[in-house]
């Protein structure tokens, strides 16, 4: 059975732990927006280090069991 757009929404509610990081994560692609053009190397690939950790956390919080 399909979940419904109203089921997703209280889910992702519910896990205030998985939305505090997902939280996290658009602030930071935000900010790295703002960033993009003034970058070195290195910078990038700090903040892809950073990126891949949270969404590391995210597939963590989304698979422990509750």
């Amino acid at each position: 059975m399909p979940i419904s757009p109203d089921q997703t929404s209280r889910d992702r509610r519910s896990n205030l732990e998985l939305r505090a990081v997902i939280d996290e994560m658009l602030e930071r692609i935000r900010d790295y927006r703002v960033l993009t053009g003034a970058w070195t190397p290195e910078e990038r690939a700090q903040a892809e280090r950073e990126l891949e950790a949270i969404m590391t956390r995210i597939r963590l919080t989304t698979t422990r069991p509750e």
